[in-house]
């Protein structure tokens, strides 16, 4: 398994290299470590919670299920120990060597996480409408060199477990203890 994903690894650190795809990448890898990407990302935060509806539950529900998720990711991370490509291969990161733990990323794991609360309040529409955000943070962690394949995957179902499978359930749990004539579709879970 080590091997499929060092060489697979290789493959989109190397062999995806193109100078227009690199800004791209290093975009989606790094957008959130800076002042401005923070700021849109509050702001944005925001704005859903002044639309209210789905939009402010998701607004509320994203919140601890972020921390739940990156904590997590944190945790297993030290507990896991896998090093970095970036440590571990004879490599530059495009982004910068990191030290901490390898598996899981924690990126792909908040950006599934996301996409995941999406789905479980607007249903299949959201994944569809937003899959692409993962996807494309969980490629670009590999591209830059900061991770493995099986790390942005392992990110993913954690991401994804949290997301749509806490919320999911918080949903169902309620649904089975209200009476279905007290039951109405206000957007909360």
């Amino acid at each position: 398994m080590a091997e499929l994903d060092t060489r697979l690894f290789y493959w989109i650190f190397e062999g995806w290299r193109a100078d227009w795809v690199t800004p791209i990448m290093i975009f989606f890898s790094d957008a959130l470590k800076s002042w401005q990407g923070r700021a849109a990302a509050v702001l944005i935060w925001v704005y859903l919670l002044w639309r209210g509806g789905r939009a402010r539950a998701f607004a509320l529900w994203l919140v601890p299920i972020l921390v739940l998720t990156n904590e997590t990711a944190d945790w297993l991370k030290a507990w896991v120990g896998r090093e970095r490509p970036c440590v571990a291969l004879p490599i530059d990161a495009l982004t910068g060597n990191l030290t901490s733990g390898s598996f899981p990323s924690a990126h792909a794991a908040n950006m599934s996480a996301l996409v995941g609360v999406a789905t479980a309040l607007w249903g299949r529409k959201a994944f569809w409408g937003l899959f692409w955000l993962p996807l494309l943070v969980g490629l670009s962690r590999v591209y830059v060199g900061v991770h493995y394949p099986s790390d942005v995957v392992g990110g993913w179902l954690l991401g994804w477990l949290y997301g749509w499978g806490i919320v999911s359930l918080i949903g169902w749990i309620r649904a089975r203890s209200v009476p279905s004539s007290a039951r109405n579709d206000s957007g909360g879970v």
